[in-house]
C-alpha cells in the first residue's frame, strides 16, 4: 500500500469514526429519553435500570471520546489509531451485547436504537479490521 493511499484511507476511516461517535451520542439522548417506556415493558425492565444508571452517560463518553479520536486518524496522528483500537473493542463488545440482548427479549422487531447500535458495531468493526491491516499507516 502507498503511503498516500494509507493517509487517505486514515482520513476516511477517521471520517467514519466521527460518525461513528454522532450516532454513540444520538443512542445515548435516545436512551436517557426513553428510559420511563423501556421501565413499562417487564421483559426490559433491567435494561431500563442499566440505562438509567451508567449505560446511556457511557454512550455519550464514547461518543465524544469517538469523535476526538476520529479527528485524529483524520489528522493521521499516531495516538489516534492507538486509543481507536481500544474504544473499538469497548463499543464492539457493549453494542454487541446491547444488540443480542434486545434480539433475544423483542425478537426480529428490534427498537430503532437497536438498528443504530447494530450499524455502529459493524462500522467499527470495518474500522477494526482496516486498523489492523494499515498497522503502520503513518
Amino acid at each position: 500500500m502507498s503511503e498516500e493511499k494509507g493517509l487517505s484511507l486514515a482520513k476516511l476511516f477517521g471520517g467514519l469514526f466521527v460518525l461513528v461517535g454522532l450516532i454513540l451520542i444520538v443512542i445515548g439522548a435516545m436512551h436517557a429519553f426513553g428510559i420511563p417506556e423501556l421501565q413499562n415493558i417487564p421483559e426490559l425492565q433491567q435494561l431500563a435500570g442499566y440505562l438509567g444508571s451508567v449505560g446511556a452517560t457511557m454512550e455519550f463518553v464514547y461518543g465524544i471520546l469517538a469523535i476526538v479520536l476520529g479527528i485524529g486518524l483524520i489528522k493521521e496522528e499516531e495516538w489516534a489509531a492507538g486509543g481507536t483500537f481500544i474504544l473499538l473493542i469497548i463499543i464492539i463488545v457493549e453494542l454487541a451485547s446491547y444488540v443480542w440482548y434486545m434480539y433475544s427479549s423483542v425478537g426480529t422487531a428490534l427498537p430503532m436504537t437497536a438498528w443504530l447500535a447494530l450499524s455502529v458495531v459493524a462500522i467499527s468493526v470495518l474500522i477494526m479490521i482496516y486498523l489492523i491491516w494499515a498497522s503502520g499507516w503513518k
